[in-house]
């Protein structure tokens, strides 16, 4: 495939504010692709060169971007500068001076994706001493041969900066339209679908049918993507086999998979009501870590499948002594322990220890302890099935003595009482709460169930617990504020069913006066021109920004509004804000997609709701 055909792919994917239609143009482009370069084009769709687990990044800035654009289009470096400075988006300053160049190419030829793809492949691999100057050489080549669209995004990609606003579930229902008509075929599904239906005029019966097969696609494919984020390598199978390839996709050591997610109840009565006898665990507050262990080699990944590898080394050679099994892949939470006291440090310490340099230093100063709490793979087997039950009991015999790894402090029970008993003790400890557990349920990846249940303190009629917003856009704020040029982030919440961000939420207190200048220079590096495609609001940003950036907030409580768009729909057009909400801190460990759901601000409203009505009767009585 050409370049340019990319490009406009880009271009009407970036200009379209329907999703639907987004889904579509995806479906067609990758239609068109061959199994060669269906995964390279899926990645530059994410705007990336591999799965975010190989931490493959191009490495360029801006200011070799702009040498770049300077050296094949006759424009002065201050030239360059100045046209950015106007238009805010090296993009659009690669199309402008590549439409209108000052001098010609000695030698040019057609851009294709392949092409692309290998020379950005080449600018991240570039170390040492003169890679600046091969990595300016390496987009220059580039540069030199693109048209004014394809200049656009060429830029756009090693600055990280593609303005798409495709998330993975999009790309996700692209891929199901196009393999439909294979499942189609499938007669024991087209079998279940048929039972199910109620509609009986022959239209509308085939409408339903598209739609039930679109679903149940889409959840074959989301299932495999849990267990191997990696829609290149999921797209190139189903290109070359087919919706056969998928089977080809299990967990394997050294592959981050999707962690799985609590859900929320008020009490330790409701938890049991809900799943009776259940594990119940101290839940810490940490870094929840993926250790992948092959052999000698351990490799240990984030909630959002960064590897962390580097930064921990007390886990990874206590890993090499603890874990007594030849490959494994087990799941717990890291934290920051006082070894005189033995009592936990708060998350801002553990924090600390998420850096690239003074790596031994801090780990001195504030050494690691991994608590482990599930085990998905031993040697060979996937365990991911098995009950929790099993799986903790595997997960104890595998586990030798020693300083820095141990389970997670347990209990079984089917009493209100002693889970409210080992909750108390949690939170006098310093943790989080408990997380109570379904013992017959399996290890539900890259899903929000009620095998999970987590107990944080009480709700009391409060938001007690934080919320995690997306940053959608920003106020250059009043007064004082003006200064900065940031006065409120207006923020929301991810809605899984419809793969959209609704808004939540203006935080406008919680920062610094430096943050605030942090957080302005950052978010005008994703500034966008009008709303993104995946963004539902009522309200009006003075600029507009790519859903990248999450930030933990606290509020005194949820309350229904008629301003924003979280939980709005046809039946009810109020939907939920956070009243008098404040910025805790930016979350880096979050993708957008992994903050906090509209499905979980309207259970916490009803949790909230319900403890309120209960302290009014227990007053009252």
């Amino acid at each position: 495939m050409q370049f340019r055909k990319l490009s406009e792919y880009f271009e009407r994917l970036e200009a379209t504010p329907s999703r639907l239609e987004m889904t579509d143009l995806l479906s067609g482009l990758f239609k068109e692709a061959n199994a060669n370069e269906i995964e390279k084009i899926i990645y530059l769709c994410q705007g990336q060169l591999a799965p975010a687990y190989m931490q493959i990044d191009v490495g360029m800035g801006e200011k070799f971007v702009m040498e770049a654009l300077s050296k094949v289009s006759g424009y002065t470096r201050e030239e360059i500068e100045k046209l950015f400075k106007e238009l805010g988006d090296l993009g659009l300053v690669a199309e402008k001076v590549s439409g209108k160049k000052r001098q010609s190419a000695l030698f040019s030829a057609e851009l294709t994706v392949l092409k692309v793809y290998e020379n950005l492949m080449k600018i991240s691999k570039a170390s040492g001493t003169g890679s600046q100057e091969a990595k300016i050489k390496l987009l220059a080549e580039l540069l030199n041969s693109a048209k004014p669209v394809e200049a656009k995004y060429l830029v756009r990609i090693p600055l990280q900066n593609l303005r798409l606003g495709v998330g993975d579930p999009t790309i996700m229902d692209a891929f199901a339209i196009n393999f439909i008509g294979e499942l189609r075929k499938n007669k024991k599904i087209m079998q279940e679908i048929e039972k199910e239906l109620k509609e009986t005029k022959e239209e509308k019966r085939n409408e339903e049918i598209e739609r039930r097969l679109k679903f149940r696609l889409r959840e074959m494919i989301e299932d495999k993507y849990n267990v191997r984020p990696d829609l290149g390598n999921v797209a190139k199978l189903l290109k070359q086999k087919g919706l056969d390839g998928l089977r080809e996709i299990d967990i394997e050591p050294g592959i981050p998979i999707r962690p799985s997610l609590a859900e929320r109840l008020p009490s330790s009565e409701e938890i049991i009501r809900k799943i009776g006898k259940c594990a119940c665990e101290a839940k810490y507050d940490g870094f929840r870590i993926a250790v992948h262990k092959k052999g000698n080699e351990i490799l240990l990944f984030s909630r959002r499948q960064e590897n962390m590898t580097s930064m921990f080394p007390e886990i990874i050679e206590a890993a090499r002594r603890q874990i007594n099994a030849k490959d494994a892949i087990l799941e717990g939470e890291a934290l920051a322990v006082n070894e005189q006291t033995g009592e936990y440090f708060p998350f801002q310490i553990t924090m600390q220890r998420k850096r690239k340099y003074d790596i031994a230093e801090k780990a001195e100063e504030y050494p690691l302890k991994l608590f482990v709490f599930d085990l998905l793979y031993r040697d060979g087997k996937n365990l991911m099935n098995l009950p929790f039950s099993e799986r903790r009991r595997e997960l104890d015999k595998i586990i030798k003595k020693g300083d820095a790894i141990e389970l997670t402090k347990s209990i079984i029970t089917d009493s209100p009482k002693e889970m409210e008993k080992f909750f108390e003790d949690s939170i006098s400890k310093g943790l989080e709460g408990i997380i109570a557990k379904d013992l017959n349920a399996k290890y539900i990846a890259g899903a929000r169930k009620f095998a999970w249940i987590k107990l944080k303190r009480s709700y009391r009629g409060a938001l007690e617990d934080s919320v995690d917003v997306v940053i959608l856009g920003y106020y250059k704020g009043k007064g004082l504020r003006t200064e900065f040029g940031l006065g409120a982030l207006l923020s929301g919440v991810y809605d899984e069913k419809e793969d959209k961000f609704r808004t939540l939420a203006k935080v406008g207190s919680g920062f610094t006066e430096e943050g605030m200048v942090e957080m302005k220079k950052m978010l005008d590096k994703i500034k966008r021109g009008n709303k993104p495609a995946r963004v539902d609001s009522l309200l009006e940003p003075d600029v507009w920004v790519e859903p990248k950036y999450v930030i933990e907030a606290r509020a005194d409580e949820i309350t229904k509004s008629p301003m924003h768009t979280a939980g709005r729909n046809e039946k009810d057009t109020d939907g939920y804000a956070l009243r008098f909400p404040r910025m805790i801190k930016l979350r880096t460990d979050r993708k957008a997609e992994e903050a906090t759901t509209v499905k979980e601000i309207i259970d916490m409203y009803k949790l909230q709701k319900r403890v309120k009505t209960e302290d009014v009767g227990t007053d009252a009585a």
